[in-house]
C-alpha cells in the first residue's frame, strides 16, 4: 500500500506550486500551462540546460548528463524506448513528465529562434500596431480633407447659383423696365401722329 505524506507549505510557496496531474500522467492543461510558462520565459531557448524542465530533479538531471544530453532539445528528440529505460532501470520517475514537457515547448522555441525570440516578436508586434494607427490617422486625415473639399464646392456652388439668380432677376427687371418704357412711349407716339394728320 502506498503512502502519501502530506506536509505542510508556507503560504507564499503553497500558491506557487502545480502538481502533474494525478497519477503522473500529462494533461491538456499541463501542456497549456507549459506553454503559458513558456511566454513568461523569453530567455529559454532549444539549448537551455534539462534542469529546467518540470519534474527534472537532481537524480534525473545527473542519469541525463551521463548520456550526454544537457538540452531540452536533446530530451524531446528521445523516443519512447529510451524514456522507458530511463524511467523504469535508472530511477527517473518522472522521466516521462519531464519528456512531454520538452516536446510540448519544442516546437514554439524552435519558432522563437527563428524569429530571433520574444523581443522581435515584441517590436514586430509594436510595428505593426504603429503601422495600423498610423494607417488610421491618414484615413481620418483623407475623410476630413475630402469633406472640407466637398464644403469648399457646395459653398462654391451655392456662390454660383446666387449670382446666376441675381442676373436672371437683374436681366427680368430690367425686361420688364423695357416693356413698361415701351408701353408708356407707345400711346404718346400715336397720339402725336394723330394731330399730324388733321390738316385745315
Amino acid at each position: 500500500m502506498r503512502r502519501i505524506a502530506v506536509l505542510p507549505l508556507p503560504p507564499r510557496l503553497a500558491t506557487c506550486v502545480r502538481g502533474i496531474a494525478t497519477g503522473g500522467r500529462v494533461t491538456n492543461e499541463d501542456r497549456r500551462w507549459w506553454l503559458i510558462h513558456l511566454e513568461c520565459a523569453p530567455d529559454v531557448t532549444p539549448g537551455t540546460f534539462v534542469a529546467w524542465l518540470d519534474c527534472c530533479g537532481t537524480h534525473t538531471t545527473k542519469k541525463l548528463i551521463e548520456r550526454n544530453i544537457w538540452t531540452i532539445e536533446q530530451v524531446a528528440q528521445l523516443d519512447s524506448d529510451q524514456v522507458d529505460e530511463l524511467k523504469y532501470k535508472e530511477g527517473c520517475l518522472k522521466m516521462d513528465v519531464v519528456w512531454e514537457h520538452a516536446r510540448t515547448i519544442l516546437t514554439p522555441l524552435q519558432q522563437r529562434e527563428a524569429t530571433g525570440g520574444v523581443e522581435s516578436e515584441l517590436q514586430s508586434r509594436i510595428l505593426e500596431l504603429r503601422k495600423k494607427r498610423e494607417l488610421e490617422r491618414k484615413r481620418g486625415e483623407l475623410l476630413k480633407e475630402r469633406a472640407s473639399i466637398n464644403e469648399q464646392r457646395e459653398a462654391t456652388l451655392r456662390k454660383l447659383r446666387e449670382a446666376i439668380a441675381a442676373k436672371k432677376a437683374a436681366l427680368l427687371q430690367k425686361k420688364q423696365e423695357l416693356t413698361g418704357a415701351e408701353a408708356v412711349t407707345g400711346p404718346e407716339n400715336s397720339s402725336e401722329g394723330g394731330k399730324g394728320g388733321s390738316g385745315p
